[in-house]
C-alpha cells in the first residue's frame, strides 16, 4: 500500500510540475509574440491592406505644413495644378483632349480591384490642344503609373474620387511641363468604374 501512495505522490508532483511549466511557457510566448507584434504588426498589416488609414495621418501633418505656409509671403501667382476659372464661361472657347480609357488594378485587402476610368481634357487655346494629342502617349503612361499608387478605399468615395480628378490634373500638367500660361484647364473622367 505504501509504494502505491508513493506512485500516486509522484504522479501528483509531476502534474504540478507540468502545469507551471505550460504556465511559464504561455506566459513567455505572449511576451514573445506582444514584441514582435509591436515591432512587425504595422507593417504587416499595410502589406495585407488591413492598416491604419494613411489619409488620416497625412491630413494631420498636411495641416500643420499649410499653417507654415500660410505664414510665409507666397506671390500671387494663377495657381498651374488646381481647374482654371471659368472653364464653362461664355466667353471662353473649349477644346478638348482624349487620353482614353484606361484600366488598372488595385490591391485592397489582399485581393485584386479594378479602377477603370475614361480621360478627356479641357483646354483653352486650339494650337495648345492639338500639341497635347502628340503628348497622349506620355500622358497614358504617367497616368498609368501615378493610378497604380492610388488606394483603392479612397477612390471608392465621392470625394475620393474628386480628389484622383483634381491629382490627375496636377500629374498630366508635370508630364507635359505645362506653365501657368500653357496649361491643361482641367480634366474630365467621362467614365469611372470602380469594381
Amino acid at each position: 500500500m505504501s509504494d502505491e501512495v508513493e506512485v500516486i505522490e509522484a504522479t501528483e508532483a509531476k502534474k504540478g510540475f507540468s502545469v507551471v511549466v505550460m504556465a511559464i511557457a504561455t506566459v513567455l510566448s505572449l511576451a514573445i509574440g506582444f514584441g514582435a507584434g509591436a515591432f512587425t504588426g504595422q507593417p504587416v498589416l499595410a502589406l495585407v491592406g488591413l492598416g491604419p488609414e494613411e489619409g488620416a495621418e497625412s491630413a494631420d501633418t498636411g495641416s500643420a505644413s499649410a499653417d507654415s505656409a500660410e505664414g510665409a509671403a507666397a506671390p500671387e501667382e494663377p495657381p498651374l495644378f488646381e481647374p482654371m476659372p471659368g472653364v464653362f464661361d461664355a466667353d471662353k472657347q473649349r477644346f478638348y483632349a482624349e487620353v482614353g480609357e484606361l484600366l488598372v488594378a488595385l490591391q485592397h485587402r489582399g485581393a485584386t480591384r479594378h479602377l477603370q476610368i475614361e480621360v478627356q481634357l479641357v483646354g483653352h487655346d486650339q494650337k495648345y490642344m492639338k500639341a497635347v494629342e502628340n503628348d497622349v502617349p506620355a500622358i497614358r503612361n504617367g497616368l498609368l503609373i501615378f493610378l497604380n499608387q492610388q488606394d483603392f478605399a479612397e477612390v471608392s468615395t465621392y470625394e475620393g474620387r474628386e480628389t484622383l480628378r483634381r491629382a490627375t490634373l496636377q500629374r498630366i500638367n508635370e508630364i507635359i511641363g505645362a506653365t501657368p500660361e500653357a496649361r491643361i484647364a482641367d480634366v474630365y473622367f467621362t467614365a469611372f468604374i470602380t469594381q
